[in-house]
């Protein structure tokens, strides 16, 4: 989350920038097309989600799984080397650092201006974890004959081994067409993910869509992963097809207020930029606005 002086600053300078803008569009100094581009992205900053308050974010270098601190620090490392793999570029921090791993992130989100790019590489890094014919033969061995044994195995599994991602999760019960099913769920507390990336475009795109897909496509679980944006909750539900209404309403989701990005991300995901250059990017530059929207 940025400190409170980046917000003011980022908020001035927006407002500078609008009335800039309004002042140009009376003069007649703008075409009819930026005139349309501006209306569009207004849409985009018209409602905004303000999400927990950051004094509450927890330490989530204290958070562990089941399996303990080590075991973690190999799960992310393990992840972190895929990832890179798959991205074609790595951060310069610690394989086990993971600020590294958003800075992987916010390189592949940058590289698509097509959403379904992103989904598809983020899918891909998660089958480049298994050997290739494990996913397989799990929905011939276990999802097709044992759905509900195996919805159950795979939410506590994403606990054991995703913990050190996500933050503190617990299992739960879920209904599933006016029946409960005992610990198929798993309701994760407070995503780290969402957290540290602050993007909602980042958590559909790059972990909600592709890692249904994953279990659906790959694995023959049904999977409806459910975001909060309002305390960053998220409820894993296996065993439970998502909606056409449920995918719907989280790809029209608010920008989260305090991206940072500003809502530009998801522009960039419309396809309203050009592809761009990864190699002049340095990965460990930290700003208040997104070095991958601003560059030409």
């Amino acid at each position: 989350p940025l400190p409170n002086c980046f917000s003011y600053n980022i908020i001035m300078k927006l407002s500078c920038l609008i009335l800039l803008g309004q002042i140009c569009i009376s003069a007649g100094f703008v075409t009819p097309e930026y005139k349309k581009s501006r209306s569009a992205a207004s849409v985009i900053y018209a409602q905004t989600v303000k999400g927990p308050d950051v004094a509450t974010k927890p330490d989530y270098e204290q958070v562990h799984g089941p399996l303990g601190k080590t075991l973690d620090r190999l799960f992310l490392m393990i992840f972190r080397t895929r990832m890179a793999e798959k991205v074609g570029v790595d951060s310069s921090l610690p394989k086990d650092d993971y600020q590294g791993l958003m800075e992987l992130t916010g390189a592949m989100n940058a590289r698509f201006s097509d959403r379904k790019e992103v989904q598809k590489t983020a899918q891909n890094i998660l089958r480049s974890l298994f050997p290739s014919w494990l996913p397989r033969q799990y929905a011939f061995l276990f999802s097709g004959p044992f759905p509900e044994f195996s919805a159950r195995m795979n939410a506590w599994a994403t606990k054991v081994g995703g913990t050190w991602l996500m933050g503190e999760c617990e299992l739960n019960d879920i209904e599933i067409d006016g029946k409960v099913y005992k610990d198929q769920g798993l309701l994760v507390k407070r995503c780290r993910f969402l957290e540290e990336s602050g993007c909602a475009s980042v958590c559909v795109n790059a972990c909600k869509i592709p890692t249904q897909n994953f279990f659906i496509e790959d694995m023959g679980l049904p999977l409806t992963m459910t975001p909060d944006y309002e305390t960053y909750e998220c409820q894993f539900s296996f065993g439970r097809l998502p909606t056409k209404e449920e995918e719907i309403e989280a790809k029209g989701t608010p920008c989260l207020s305090r991206c940072p990005t500003a809502g530009g991300l998801r522009q960039w995901h419309d396809g309203n930029r050009e592809s761009m250059d990864l190699s002049s990017i340095s990965l460990n530059e930290t700003s208040s606005s997104c070095q991958f929207m601003d560059a030409d």
